[in-house]
């Protein structure tokens, strides 16, 4: 599909700008976890316990986060066996699929109502969790609820999620503008 045929097409440009953006929140949001996850254990420390479980260490416990168990589970089901690094390397191209497609969502939906992005993308990025961590991944089992979590843990993967938000919504802004100042051109 060449420009012009994306351009004639907006909702298709809002997802693929969306998706781009997403992949930035996505990275931004890996590289925001270890530090907040830090930095909430330094106030609110968790038990020992509380650390093993599913989703509450991704410094520690890389390999028991939400997207690994699922993989795990997945290999399981089928008989497959996975090891350590191949559910690590299929974890991270889940995260930035997830990424992808929330930010493909994402773009379509602030193109559509300028509301949406509203808060620079930190609003989107709370109701991203919310739609996540604090109720999917738990509904499907593999993760426990945020109130069953140490507060940490919730405290950081919500603060996370701000952070893709708002990454999300400025490289959206910017990829945006670009493409408008390159049509005036």
């Amino acid at each position: 599909m060449n420009r012009s045929a994306i351009r004639s097409h907006p909702t298709l440009e809002a997802a693929l700008i969306g998706a781009v953006a997403g992949l930035a929140g996505a990275w931004v949001k890996a590289q925001a976890e270890p530090p907040l996850q830090k930095l909430t254990e330094a106030y609110f420390p968790p038990t020992p316990g509380q650390k093993k479980m599913t989703g509450a260490d991704p410094i520690g416990r890389q390999d028991h986060m939400p997207p690994a168990e699922m993989i795990q589970a997945a290999a399981d089901a089928t008989d497959h066996d996975i090891t350590k690094k191949q559910k690590l390397a299929a974890q991270q191209a889940v995260h930035y699929a997830m990424g992808a497609a929330l930010g493909a969502a994402y773009g379509v939906l602030a193109a559509r109502d300028r509301r949406v992005s509203r808060g620079l993308g930190v609003p989107a990025g709370a109701v991203m969790y919310g739609l996540t961590h604090a109720t999917a991944v738990p509904a499907t089992g593999f993760q426990a609820w945020p109130w069953q979590l140490p507060l940490a843990a919730v405290l950081w993967e919500a603060g996370s999620h701000l952070a893709f938000g708002a990454t999300t919504e400025v490289t959206r802004r910017g990829l945006s503008a670009g493409l408008d100042r390159a049509r005036r051109s």
